[in-house]
């Protein structure tokens, strides 16, 4: 059980990692003026196993935390995950509406930066990979795990 915790810690470190990655270093800034391309896709590709690997075991991880808990236990995690995925999605969009602000309007505007690029490009790979959506999807794995009850109950 132990390796497993240090597995899981280390697969959630580098996920972060990548995360930061992705909003710090490969994504860029609204003044600026970037190239062709979008280098963020390569760190999704190479991070995309770590990702991967950390959320399964975070799912089991819960689950094998869960296993002998209580339907209020159960229930106070859930509503706790549920509160804390209300608040992500609160900031999130707030995040959102942002850096449109700072890119000069979303996509369809002529005068934004970002003008026929869609939505995924090298300006708002932050808009997907930050920590309010590195937070949300693990706690998405929770709630999951919570869900569902594992072998006989």
């Amino acid at each position: 059980m132990k390796k497993n915790w240090i597995f899981w810690f280390t697969t959630l470190l580098f996920s972060f990692l990548g995360f930061y990655l992705m909003e710090h270093i490969f994504t860029f800034k609204p003044e600026s003026i970037s190239g062709n391309g979008n280098p963020g896709i390569l760190i999704i590709i190479l991070f995309s196993p770590l990702f991967l690997a950390s959320y399964i075991l975070t799912f089991k991880l819960t689950r094998e935390l869960l296993k002998e808990a209580n339907i209020k236990k159960r229930g106070f995690i859930l509503l706790f995950s549920l509160l804390c995925c209300g608040l992500l999605l609160f900031a999130i969009i707030h995040y959102k509406n942002e850096l449109v602000i700072a890119l000069g309007g979303p996509p369809t505007e002529p005068e934004s930066r970002i003008y026929r690029f869609g939505w995924f490009n090298q300006y708002t790979n932050s808009l997907f990979f930050n920590i309010y959506t590195f937070l949300l999807s693990y706690i998405l794995n929770i709630i999951i795990g919570t869900l569902i009850k594992k072998g006989k109950e």
